[in-house]
Protein backbone atom coordinates (compact mmCIF):
# COMPACT_ATOMS: atom_id res chain seq x y z
CA UNK A 1 0.00 0.00 0.00
CA UNK A 2 1.15 3.24 -0.68
CA UNK A 3 1.36 5.48 2.27
CA UNK A 4 2.98 8.95 3.05
CA UNK A 5 5.75 8.03 5.49
CA UNK A 6 6.73 9.99 8.31
CA UNK A 7 10.76 8.85 8.83
CA UNK A 8 12.93 10.58 10.60
CA UNK A 9 15.09 12.72 7.85
CA UNK A 10 17.73 15.23 8.25
CA UNK A 11 17.17 18.73 5.54
CA UNK A 12 19.96 20.87 5.88
CA UNK A 13 18.93 24.20 4.60
CA UNK A 14 21.45 26.76 3.14
CA UNK A 15 20.14 29.91 3.35
CA UNK A 16 20.63 33.24 0.68
CA UNK A 17 21.97 36.66 2.77
CA UNK A 18 24.88 34.80 5.25
CA UNK A 19 22.11 33.42 7.74
CA UNK A 20 22.92 30.06 9.54
CA UNK A 21 21.00 26.62 8.18
CA UNK A 22 18.19 25.38 9.41
CA UNK A 23 17.58 21.59 10.64
CA UNK A 24 14.36 20.53 10.36
CA UNK A 25 13.50 17.29 10.70
CA UNK A 26 10.52 15.05 9.29
CA UNK A 27 7.65 15.01 11.29
CA UNK A 28 8.53 18.08 13.03
CA UNK A 29 5.86 20.57 13.26
CA UNK A 30 5.56 24.49 12.99
CA UNK A 31 8.16 24.36 11.50
CA UNK A 32 8.48 27.99 8.79
CA UNK A 33 8.51 27.80 4.89
CA UNK A 34 12.39 27.34 3.93
CA UNK A 35 13.31 30.21 2.27
CA UNK A 36 15.50 29.46 -0.69
CA UNK A 37 17.42 28.54 -2.21
CA UNK A 38 17.37 25.22 -0.35
CA UNK A 39 20.77 22.83 -0.16
CA UNK A 40 20.06 18.82 0.84
CA UNK A 41 23.31 17.31 1.19
CA UNK A 42 21.98 13.82 0.86
CA UNK A 43 21.11 14.19 -2.58
CA UNK A 44 23.28 11.03 -4.99
CA UNK A 45 25.55 9.81 -4.69
CA UNK A 46 25.02 10.35 -0.69
CA UNK A 47 27.53 11.45 1.47
CA UNK A 48 30.40 9.21 2.44
CA UNK A 49 29.79 7.26 -0.67
CA UNK A 50 32.30 8.47 -3.45
CA UNK A 51 32.35 7.05 -7.25
CA UNK A 52 35.49 6.75 -8.62
CA UNK A 53 36.53 6.34 -12.07
CA UNK A 54 33.48 8.56 -13.56
CA UNK A 55 34.38 8.83 -16.94
CA UNK A 56 33.73 12.54 -18.47
CA UNK A 57 31.88 12.09 -22.03
CA UNK A 58 32.27 16.00 -22.85
CA UNK A 59 33.92 19.18 -21.81
CA UNK A 60 32.81 20.47 -18.41
CA UNK A 61 33.27 23.41 -15.90
CA UNK A 62 34.41 23.35 -12.18
CA UNK A 63 33.28 25.76 -9.62
CA UNK A 64 34.47 26.57 -6.49
CA UNK A 65 31.29 26.00 -4.86
CA UNK A 66 27.48 25.08 -5.81
CA UNK A 67 26.29 28.23 -5.89
CA UNK A 68 28.09 28.24 -9.32
CA UNK A 69 28.32 32.20 -9.25
CA UNK A 70 32.12 32.38 -9.68
CA UNK A 71 34.00 31.88 -12.41
CA UNK A 72 34.97 28.27 -12.92
CA UNK A 73 38.07 27.73 -11.62
CA UNK A 74 39.09 24.58 -13.91
CA UNK A 75 37.82 22.48 -16.77
CA UNK A 76 37.04 18.93 -16.68
CA UNK A 77 37.95 17.32 -20.43
CA UNK A 78 36.15 14.64 -22.41
CA UNK A 79 37.51 11.38 -21.54
CA UNK A 80 39.07 12.59 -18.00
CA UNK A 81 38.07 10.15 -15.24
CA UNK A 82 36.88 11.78 -11.91
CA UNK A 83 36.01 10.98 -8.47
CA UNK A 84 32.34 11.85 -7.52
CA UNK A 85 32.96 12.81 -3.71
CA UNK A 86 29.16 13.84 -3.28
CA UNK A 87 26.45 15.19 -4.37
CA UNK A 88 23.56 18.39 -3.41
CA UNK A 89 20.32 19.15 -4.63
CA UNK A 90 19.50 22.84 -5.00
CA UNK A 91 16.15 24.08 -4.72
CA UNK A 92 16.08 27.49 -6.54
CA UNK A 93 11.93 27.27 -6.58
CA UNK A 94 9.98 24.07 -4.94
CA UNK A 95 7.58 22.16 -6.46
CA UNK A 96 3.26 22.60 -6.10
CA UNK A 97 2.36 19.43 -4.93
CA UNK A 98 -1.30 18.29 -3.91
CA UNK A 99 -1.98 15.19 -1.18
CA UNK A 100 -3.84 12.59 -2.47
CA UNK A 101 -3.15 9.83 0.52
CA UNK A 102 -2.41 10.67 4.15
CA UNK A 103 -2.39 6.61 6.06
CA UNK A 104 -5.10 6.83 8.65
CA UNK A 105 -2.69 4.88 11.15
CA UNK A 106 -0.80 8.39 11.43
CA UNK A 107 -3.47 9.87 13.46
CA UNK A 108 -1.14 12.34 15.11
CA UNK A 109 -0.07 13.48 11.61
CA UNK A 110 -1.23 17.15 10.21
CA UNK A 111 -1.19 16.32 6.70
CA UNK A 112 -4.66 16.14 5.08
CA UNK A 113 -6.26 15.00 1.64
CA UNK A 114 -6.47 17.83 -1.07
CA UNK A 115 -3.90 20.14 0.52
CA UNK A 116 -0.93 21.58 -0.99
CA UNK A 117 1.59 20.97 -0.25
CA UNK A 118 5.90 21.95 -1.51
CA UNK A 119 8.41 19.41 -2.94
CA UNK A 120 12.25 20.06 -2.56
CA UNK A 121 14.04 17.26 -4.56
CA UNK A 122 14.75 13.39 -4.12
CA UNK A 123 16.85 11.74 -1.92
CA UNK A 124 19.82 9.32 -2.28
CA UNK A 125 17.46 6.70 -0.77
CA UNK A 126 15.16 7.44 -3.47
CA UNK A 127 12.92 9.71 -1.20
CA UNK A 128 11.23 13.11 -2.06
CA UNK A 129 10.73 15.50 0.66
CA UNK A 130 7.63 18.00 0.90
CA UNK A 131 6.82 20.52 3.28
CA UNK A 132 2.90 21.84 4.33
CA UNK A 133 1.75 23.88 6.60
CA UNK A 134 4.98 23.39 8.43
CA UNK A 135 5.43 19.64 8.52
CA UNK A 136 8.48 17.85 6.48
CA UNK A 137 7.31 14.55 4.94
CA UNK A 138 9.05 12.44 2.64
CA UNK A 139 6.80 10.29 -0.14
CA UNK A 140 8.55 7.43 -2.10
CA UNK A 141 9.71 8.18 -5.77
CA UNK A 142 7.41 5.33 -7.13
CA UNK A 143 4.26 6.82 -4.92
CA UNK A 144 5.01 10.66 -6.53
CA UNK A 145 2.96 11.58 -9.69
CA UNK A 146 3.26 14.22 -11.96
CA UNK A 147 0.61 16.62 -13.30
CA UNK A 148 -2.30 13.31 -12.88
CA UNK A 149 0.24 10.46 -14.54
CA UNK A 150 -0.06 8.66 -11.40
CA UNK A 151 -3.12 6.04 -11.53
CA UNK A 152 -4.68 7.27 -8.52
CA UNK A 153 -7.78 5.61 -7.37
CA UNK A 154 -10.20 6.05 -4.49
CA UNK A 155 -12.79 3.80 -2.99
CA UNK A 156 -12.46 0.35 -2.03
CA UNK A 157 -8.46 0.26 -0.73
CA UNK A 158 -6.02 2.54 -2.47
CA UNK A 159 -3.93 2.32 -5.24
CA UNK A 160 -1.76 4.51 -7.11
CA UNK A 161 0.38 8.08 -6.37
CA UNK A 162 0.31 9.32 -2.56
CA UNK A 163 0.96 13.17 -4.15
CA UNK A 164 1.09 14.63 -7.12
CA UNK A 165 3.08 17.40 -8.83
CA UNK A 166 0.94 19.55 -10.16
CA UNK A 167 3.79 22.37 -11.29
CA UNK A 168 7.02 21.83 -10.97
CA UNK A 169 9.72 24.24 -9.75
CA UNK A 170 13.21 25.14 -10.83
CA UNK A 171 16.30 22.92 -9.03
CA UNK A 172 19.33 21.75 -9.94
CA UNK A 173 21.62 18.69 -9.44
CA UNK A 174 25.37 19.36 -8.64
CA UNK A 175 27.92 16.71 -8.00
CA UNK A 176 31.34 16.96 -6.12
CA UNK A 177 34.41 16.30 -7.94
CA UNK A 178 38.16 15.06 -7.61
CA UNK A 179 40.41 14.97 -10.45
CA UNK A 180 43.44 13.00 -11.22
CA UNK A 181 45.57 16.24 -10.55
CA UNK A 182 44.07 16.37 -7.11
CA UNK A 183 42.09 19.60 -7.69
CA UNK A 184 38.33 19.45 -6.05
CA UNK A 185 35.28 21.17 -6.99
CA UNK A 186 32.14 21.20 -7.85
CA UNK A 187 30.27 20.89 -11.38
CA UNK A 188 26.73 21.22 -12.88
CA UNK A 189 25.25 17.52 -12.87
CA UNK A 190 21.60 18.80 -13.92
CA UNK A 191 19.17 21.32 -14.29
CA UNK A 192 15.01 20.94 -13.83
CA UNK A 193 12.24 23.16 -14.59
CA UNK A 194 8.37 22.43 -15.55
CA UNK A 195 8.92 22.39 -19.01
CA UNK A 196 12.49 20.97 -19.58
CA UNK A 197 14.97 18.67 -17.90
CA UNK A 198 18.64 18.83 -18.74
CA UNK A 199 21.78 16.14 -17.54
CA UNK A 200 25.32 16.85 -17.98
CA UNK A 201 28.19 14.40 -17.46
CA UNK A 202 26.99 12.63 -14.36
CA UNK A 203 23.50 11.46 -15.99
CA UNK A 204 24.08 7.85 -15.81
CA UNK A 205 25.45 8.44 -11.83
CA UNK A 206 22.15 7.64 -10.26
CA UNK A 207 19.36 5.14 -11.83
CA UNK A 208 16.42 7.50 -10.81
CA UNK A 209 15.23 10.48 -11.76
CA UNK A 210 15.68 9.86 -15.48
CA UNK A 211 13.66 10.60 -18.22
Amino acid sequence: MAVIRLIAFLLLTSLVGGQEPSSPRIGQSNTPKPELPVADYDACPGKGKPVPNVKISQDDKIYSSWQGKDTSIGKLKAGEEVTVLGGVNVVREPDTAVIKYVDPDYDSSSLRVGEIALGYGIEADENVVFWSKGTWFAVWIEEVGEKGQCGFTSGFGFAGCSIDIVQGGVSEWWVQVKTSRGRTGWVLAGKFTDKKRWYGNFRDLCHYGED
